[in-house]
């Protein structure tokens, strides 16, 4: 768990700064930024399923 949460934080960071300069991206750039969000939705998601199964184990 530990090692989805700091990529998901590495994966932010590099994601906010993206972001920032997203009016200035040419078209290959902002391919390689929608991918970097997929990937965060992903790890999200994993983080969420992984939260709920612990959640529902402890109860």
């Amino acid at each position: 768990m530990k090692l989805i949460l700091a990529q998901l934080l590495l994966i932010g960071v590099v994601w906010i700064g993206m972001a920032f300069f997203f009016s200035e991206m040419t078209e290959p750039a902002k391919i390689i930024f929608y991918l970097v969000t997929s990937w965060m939705l992903l790890l999200i998601v994993l983080i969420a399923k992984i939260w709920w199964k612990n959640r529902k184990n402890e109860g």
